[in-house]
């Protein structure tokens, strides 16, 4: 799958939960911010991002399904930073 469009085609990383001593229910949770794997970019990407962890803003990600398969992409401009 390649993405188009200034778009990143992305695995969202998941973090384990941590206990805390606050109950929230989970309807309650807004995650803003979200650490990906870049998988591949557009070619119009102002950079190679391809194999990078990034972070996000959470509320810019794009699912798409295809013949069962889920696919996550972003825009470029939700990028919040590079590791």
């Amino acid at each position: 799958m390649k993405p188009l469009n200034r778009r990143l085609l992305i695995e969202i990383k998941k973090e384990a939960t941590q206990q805390g001593v606050f109950f929230v229910p989970v309807e309650e949770k807004v995650q803003e911010f979200v650490i990906a794997k870049v998988v591949s970019c557009a070619d119009d990407c102002s950079q190679d991002f391809s194999g990078k962890d990034i972070v996000i803003h959470s509320f810019g990600i794009e699912n798409v399904e295809i013949n069962g398969e889920t696919y996550t992409f972003i825009g470029e401009n939700h990028l919040i930073c590079v590791e």
